[in-house]
């Protein structure tokens, strides 16, 4: 069967950390493609206030062979032109087929919310879920985490591969408040999307 890769998020903006996740994703699940799925509104989380036309640009340009990726991966961009809340079990419906697993990607955060999403029976009917561990975590945390996935695999039927990555310890929302003051954040994300952001003044950058 074709395996394929799900990637969603507001990548508002995409940085090194979603453009690491994605390259571990392909490498350790041995992905035949990888989906790239900017969201059109959030419903676990504030969207925030930027022309969607310029997260899918800028997901592009993050994503392209310029920064290193090749042809399986694409960015689609469905969930924009679908519009509405980006429920995620009709994004697996959409891209589901008999030769075709699903491998979901998610962060921590959104790993220990799974329950409280929309139908989440059928995000692991239709999708195997990859944990990716981007930031350091204590002790307490990682056991908190075990203990999830054992709950999620054992009452809800999940499939569940954990993905540790090197920690990275920057987020969107923090990029965006660091643009905003001025900050330089050049290192944080693919140069071009750091060149988009200048151009097009985003973020209320200057």
């Amino acid at each position: 069967m074709k395996r394929l890769g799900i990637f969603g998020g507001t990548f508002s903006p995409p940085h090194i950390g979603h453009t690491n996740a994605a390259r571990e994703f392909l490498k350790v699940l041995e992905l035949d493609s990888l989906l790239i799925i900017p969201t059109f509104i959030p419903p676990h989380k504030q969207a925030y206030e930027i022309d969607p036309d310029h997260r899918l640009e800028m997901t592009r340009l993050a994503f392209s062979q310029e920064e290193g990726f090749n042809c399986s991966v694409t960015v689609s961009d469905f969930e924009l032109i679908k519009k509405g809340v980006s429920y995620t079990y009709l994004t697996l419906e959409h891209f589901s087929s008999p030769d075709t697993r699903l491998f979901f990607l998610c962060g921590t955060d959104m790993f220990m919310t799974l329950e409280q999403w929309k139908l989440p029976e059928r995000i692991f009917e239709l999708s195997d879920i990859v944990l990716t561990l981007r930031e350091s975590a204590s002790d307490a945390r990682l056991d908190r985490i075990s203990a999830h996935k054992d709950h999620l695999e054992k009452d809800l039927g999940a499939r569940i591969t954990v993905m540790s990555t090197s920690p990275i310890e920057i987020s969107s929302s923090e990029l965006r408040r660091d643009i905003a003051s001025g900050k330089d954040v050049s290192k944080y994300l693919p140069p071009s999307v750091y060149d988009y952001i200048r151009k097009n003044r985003l973020y209320k950058t200057i």
